[in-house]
């Protein structure tokens, strides 16, 4: 990627988008991501894109490896459908049924943590001094044998997340959270902090590429019948929890809407913008009613 060089006070308030979705297993997260700017073109590891049905402008592509004992191919195939979005953001292109022209303006990685494990998966299936085996009933299983197959996976998914960030689109990716272990924490005797941490916590290293860090939470609501219920809901800001962090004039809690939190960044930074406007020419106009007295 070449040096890049901008004037940040042209650029317009969101022209790109860089956010990571942060929370726990069923709490909202892949239908928030949905609601990213369309089309959103979902790259789904997790096996659960039924959580996504009959939602519009969202197009999916699902990553499964072949069963043993045939070389993983999840991985290669991300890989692949980068290079080709690289050369165009084009749906029809990717093999969608959909008119010529139909641009991707999200990308969505769900979930980091089963990339990371096909991506495992892939480097012990090719490199025998990354993997312990355990075979039983004919059928193997592959264990990383110390940090080298850890780093590769590692390393791996760093690649394909920066890559992904270099397009002209939005980029959202999930992670799943758990509880922070205090760092005197031991296998035998586990201690916590209290706090939220991203699972499996070496991830927690994409974060710095990303502006926006949001956590999903289901949360106590009342609802019809005044009747107490659980709905995702959206936190930007930080918390005592979890160290969220947005560039965008948002609130503490927000509704899981994605396209209405950018329009109501972009409003307010217009008022805002406004009123800078309106501070500015108060001195000017004191002075010149009194140069007319």
């Amino acid at each position: 990627m070449p040096t890049e060089y901008t004037i940040m006070e042209s650029e317009p308030p969101t022209t790109k988008t860089k956010i990571a979705l942060v929370g726990a297993e069923q709490n909202g997260k892949s239908r928030f991501a949905a609601t990213g700017r369309k089309p959103v073109l979902f790259h789904e590891f997790d096996q659960k894109k039924e959580s996504l049905r009959g939602l519009p402008g969202v197009y999916v592509i699902s990553y499964v490896d072949p069963k043993w004992p045939n070389q993983p191919t999840a991985a290669q195939d991300f890989l692949t459908n980068i290079t080709k979005l690289e050369n165009s953001l084009d749906l029809a292109k990717l093999g969608f049924q959909v008119p010529k022209g139909t641009f991707v303006k999200t990308n969505v990685v769900d979930s980091i943590q089963t990339l990371g494990k096909r991506c495992q998966d892939y480097a012990m299936y090719n490199n025998k001094d990354l993997r312990r085996e355990i075979t039983f009933g004919g059928h193997k299983v592959f264990i990383p044998n110390g940090w080298d197959a850890v780093n590769s996976e590692m390393s791996e998914v760093e690649n394909f997340i920066l890559r992904l960030l270099a397009l002209p689109t939005d980029t959202i990716i999930t992670l799943h959270e758990t509880d922070e272990k205090a760092s005197d924490s031991t296998p035998e005797k586990p201690k916590y902090t209290g706090k939220i941490d991203v699972y499996p916590p070496r991830f927690r290293m994409l974060l710095k590429y990303f502006p926006e860090i949001w956590r999903v939470k289901l949360t106590q609501a009342v609802g019809a019948n005044n009747q107490l219920r659980y709905v995702p809901r959206v936190y930007p800001l930080p918390t005592y929890d979890f160290d969220c962090g947005t560039t965008m004039l948002l609130d503490a809690i927000e509704e899981p809407n994605i396209e209405a939190m950018i329009r109501k960044h972009e409003q307010r930074q217009a008022q805002q913008s406004r009123n800078n406007l309106l501070a500015q020419g108060e001195p000017k106009l004191q002075l010149a009613t009194s140069v007319k007295l």
